[in-house]
């Protein structure tokens, strides 16, 4: 014989679902919150690419969106053979950095991901780029680059972060994700001087 639920069956099920929809309406507000977060971000790193990107003839928002996509703009990022760390100081990021070194890994650094590949081959301190306007500088010199050698078409912003030769279905993806940074952050500048001169 079938036994009817329970009310405390019925009032334990609508619990649970009570906390399911909670968990899934508070990660719904995250993943809205995190791109306001990664916005403002960015623009508060503005001063420091400005400069460079004028030295090297790179759009700023090109430049602004290659490190929200690489970083999110947080100064202290390190990846290490494709494993994200997110030190909270520079001290901390510099040890992650250093081990990385020493073992002979490939290691991305800072707010534009700068290879290691290029502090190898120019002799660059880890101290020095991780400071986040040489590190800004330097990420922007190397976009520029890139620029120089495939025009300003999507090969470029793919070779930033992959060698065409390598993998170019790769850097078509990375491509299409920044430029979809780029026009949010075109759009929002938009928005912003519209708010300005509206009378």
């Amino acid at each position: 014989m079938q036994q009817r639920p329970s009310y405390q069956h019925f009032a334990s099920s609508l619990l649970l679902l009570g906390l399911a929809m909670g968990v899934f309406l508070l990660s719904v507000q995250m993943s809205l919150a995190e791109p306001r977060k990664a916005s403002e971000r960015t623009y508060a790193w503005l001063p420091w690419f400005i400069q460079p990107c004028e030295d090297y003839n790179v759009p700023l928002a090109l430049a602004l969106a290659i490190a929200r996509q690489e970083s999110g703009t947080r100064p202290w990022v390190i990846n290490v053979a494709g494993k994200d760390f997110s030190p909270k100081s520079p001290e901390e990021a510099l040890a992650i950095a250093a081990e990385a070194k020493r073992a002979g890994k490939s290691f991305d650094v800072g707010i534009m991901q700068v290879n290691s590949y290029w502090l190898k081959k120019y002799h660059i301190d880890l101290r020095e780029i991780l400071d986040p306007q040489k590190n800004i500088a330097m990420g922007v010199w190397i976009l520029a680059r890139e620029i120089k050698r495939y025009g300003l078409t999507w090969k470029a912003i793919g070779a930033y972060h992959t060698p065409l030769a390598r993998n170019p279905d790769r850097a078509k993806r990375y491509a299409a994700t920044v430029l979809t940074h780029m026009r949010a952050i075109c759009d929002r500048d938009a928005a912003r001087r519209a708010l300005t001169t509206t009378p």
